[in-house]
């Protein structure tokens, strides 16, 4: 009887091991930072200032324009995304969308102006009836693609809302979200944005962001494992403790899932300078690096670890990569429910590739939220230095 009781005891003391190791460590280590220190943001050699403007609030992602001097900025309304439609936080509310929908904001960089808004303008879309047809944008991520010295195609990620075919909203807490990737095309310099196509497939299913091949196909992140969730033991449920979501790949007919079954909440990758796709896993502390395969599906080659959970990466004009990092989710979290009350810290990184080695240093940490508070995407300027960085609801 003692024998059995031992036996029993030591096989519950090895499944409770190696579920520590596989799923808890991450999640307490570097997933919740329960061990970790943050730097105030006084410690490092940089003036930072907050822009705030109506116009840039709640900007997810941008794009720098090295050539033309431009940024790019897919932005929203905080109170919109916080408590009524942002489909990858679970808010399925659509009738709470912003009327009017999402925008790109634009800014010289090279021109702060006497108001210190950077000559701020906001893109006017052509030819978009979207889902409810007044035109209304739910962006999220976007890459940009240069087609050539004079124009530059958008492949932007649109959260739409279910309809049915007389436009009217369908159940989306049922549904989910009609998520699509939109085409536009800008001539450089333009403030018009020329609708090209929709793209709308079952692989695109959850998606967060995409970085385009360059041969009229795209990668896409899926984040979540499934559009919606009843209860906490369906599986997206339990997306962050034990994995999911996926990559797809489409081309210029088809769509297909390319990667599955090693991400942990895959988000706002990027595709560095050797070719390879960059996906960092925000449900622990891993960025995944991928490689397109002939076959079109992709292969993990490389693991990077910063040792906490990352939003969006993006790359500069030399080929480093930088990442804007959660160093405490917890309080994101909460901030992510009171956006104008409640600034997250926020970590800068840069990643740079030596040989076949990455060199990971800390470029800019706010234990205070003094100034980032929350920041999801972080453009680094290489000819004045200078890092914009955008988040909810300020960029700065």
């Amino acid at each position: 009887m003692l024998s059995k009781w031992a036996s029993g005891t030591a096989l519950a003391v090895v499944l409770v091991a190696s579920f520590y190791q596989w799923y808890l460590k991450d999640l307490l280590l570097f997933g919740l930072g329960l061990s970790r220190i943050v730097q105030s943001i006084s410690d490092f050699p940089y003036e930072c200032r907050r822009i705030q403007h109506s116009r840039l609030e709640g900007c997810e992602d941008m794009w720098l324009d090295d050539e033309a001097r431009l940024l790019y900025a897919a932005c929203s309304s905080s109170t919109s995304r916080a408590f009524h439609w942002c489909p990858s936080a679970s808010k399925l509310n659509a009738t709470g969308r912003k009327p009017g929908g999402d925008w790109v904001s634009v800014l010289n960089v090279d021109d702060p102006g006497k108001d210190g808004l950077f000559g701020l303008h906001q893109m006017e879309t052509i030819g978009y009836d979207g889902a409810t047809g007044d035109g209304s944008l739910d962006l999220h991520g976007f890459d940009v693609e240069i087609i050539d010295d004079t124009k530059l195609r958008f492949w932007m990620i649109n959260h739409r809302p279910p309809v049915d075919e007389q436009k009217n909203y369908l159940d989306a807490f049922k549904l989910g979200a009609n998520s699509t990737v939109e085409v536009f095309d800008v001539a450089r310099n333009s403030d018009k944005m020329v609708y090209i196509r929709t793209i709308a497939n079952e692989a695109i299913a959850t998606p967060n962001k995409l970085s385009a091949t360059g041969d009229g196909g795209f990668i896409v992140t899926n984040d979540r494992s499934s559009k919606v969730v009843d209860n906490l033991f369906q599986r997206r449920g339990l997306d962050l403790l034990i994995g999911g979501g996926s990559l797809a790949f489409c081309g210029r007919t088809e769509c297909h899932i390319a990667a599955i079954g090693s991400f942990n909440y895959p988000n706002g990758m990027t595709k560095g300078s050797d070719g390879l796709y960059y996906v960092p896993n925000s449900g622990k502390d891993e960025i995944s690096v991928m490689k397109l395969l002939p076959d079109l599906t992709m292969k993990k080659v490389d693991v990077i670890r910063v040792g906490m959970p990352i939003d969006n990466l993006s790359v500069d004009k030399v080929g480093d990569i930088y990442a804007a990092a959660f160093p405490d989710p917890l309080i994101l979290l909460k901030s992510l429910e009171d956006p104008y009350n409640l600034d997250a810290p926020s970590t800068i990184w840069r990643i740079r590739k030596v040989g076949s080695k990455y060199d990971i240093h800390k470029v800019l940490e706010d234990k205070e939220a003094k100034i980032m508070g929350g920041a999801t995407i972080a453009r680094h300027d290489v000819k004045t230095g200078r890092l914009f960085i955008g988040g909810m609801p300020f960029l700065e």
